[in-house]
């Protein structure tokens, strides 16, 4: 057993917990097997303890709402007593819940991608009477306008200090000297659309906010005989609900050359349990320009070391293709909410 094994197996013991197997996941995240075959995920959660104390409030209110469909903790089981624990030698907080079996839902089932917009218009009925405003709440309802603009600024530095470079210059100051105003073109037309949907408006009509899990797609989801569930909510946060919507179309759609039917059934499963309004299909639009997929590529890189940096530099185009295709994916989700709307 590796030492961060034995770390994991001795924060497990914290919990009650006699581990007889701990199988890394991922970074931060481990299968605890217990000495009656019992599965559990423990995850090191990057957040801080007022937080994670809101989660839990947030969460096991939606719990005793009869909303089911998540994996957290569940108080009234013998593991499920501790929120958290923290080792002496990392002080970073654990949480230990439920480890749903099953696979993850396909973008390329239409009966998948309809179930994971059905979930996820549950769980924001479900979490309606959760508190947005109080210690440990992230909410960040009416903050896009600043975060837009701070990941503009992130790409014009970058575009920026390409062109004035003249020596030492890497593929990706070649690329953006050469792509970067395009890239700029679609963050400032984002922000206009942001400017001109009305948003503060939009922020103070409670129907159309959300308890959002922050990060659905694909990843995010579990499928198994017993239905879907939702899983891994350190991302959770208050804001639109579009946000959310927005998230599970783009993890959905990324892999996939950005197929609208994608997408159609996912909006098509919401749709079905919360009606969707054409301030959702604003900010879907507004969210959808933003050139995500390269200003995450383009973060990376600003960020790391040199193996990193020709990674981003050998995928540059092939996120730069898939802001291209998004005005002909937004289009298609014009026609698909005059024909849901009516506008």
């Amino acid at each position: 057993m590796t030492t961060k094994h034995k770390k994991a197996a001795e924060a497990a013991k914290l919990f009650g917990l006699k581990p007889v197997k701990t199988i890394r996941v991922k970074k931060g995240v481990y299968r605890i097997v217990g000495s009656r075959r019992q599965s559990y995920s423990m995850k090191r959660m990057p957040v801080p303890l007022t937080t994670i104390r809101w989660m839990d409030r947030s969460l096991r209110k939606i719990l005793r709402s009869g909303f089911k469909r998540i994996a957290w903790r569940k108080t009234a089981s013998k593991y499920g007593r501790i929120l958290f624990v923290r080792m002496k030698s990392d002080k970073r907080p654990y949480v230990l819940v439920p480890w749903i079996r099953g696979r993850w839902p396909s973008p390329q089932s239409p009966k998948d991608m309809r179930a994971c917009g059905v979930l996820l218009a549950q769980f924001h009925k479900a979490g309606r009477g959760v508190r947005f405003s109080e210690p440990g709440a992230v909410n960040k309802l009416g903050k896009w306008p600043s975060e837009l603009r701070m990941r503009h600024w992130v790409l014009s530095d970058l575009v920026s200090k390409a062109s004035m470079k003249k020596e030492d210059r890497r593929p990706m100051d070649r690329l953006l000297s050469e792509h970067g105003q395009e890239l700029l073109r679609y963050s400032r037309v984002a922000r206009r659309q942001l400017n001109r949907l009305g948003y503060k408006r939009i922020c103070r009509k409670r129907k159309l906010a959300a308890l959002c899990h922050g990060d659905g797609g694909p990843s995010n989801f579990i499928r198994n005989a017993k239905g879907l569930y939702l899983i891994d909510f350190e991302t959770l946060r208050v804001d639109l609900r579009a946000y959310d919507l927005y998230r599970v179309i783009f993890n959905s759609c990324k892999e996939h050359d950005w197929r609208f039917s994608i997408a159609r059934r996912i909006l098509d499963g919401y749709h079905s349990v919360l009606r969707l309004e054409a301030e959702d299909f604003a900010m879907l639009r507004t969210l959808l320009r933003f050139p995500q997929s390269s200003y995450l590529l383009l973060r990376r890189y600003r960020r790391s070391g040199n193996r990193d940096q020709k990674w981003a530099e050998k995928e540059f185009l092939r996120a730069l293709a898939d802001e291209r295709r998004m005005a002909g994916f937004i289009r298609k989700l014009k026609r698909y909410e005059r024909r849901l709307c009516g506008n």
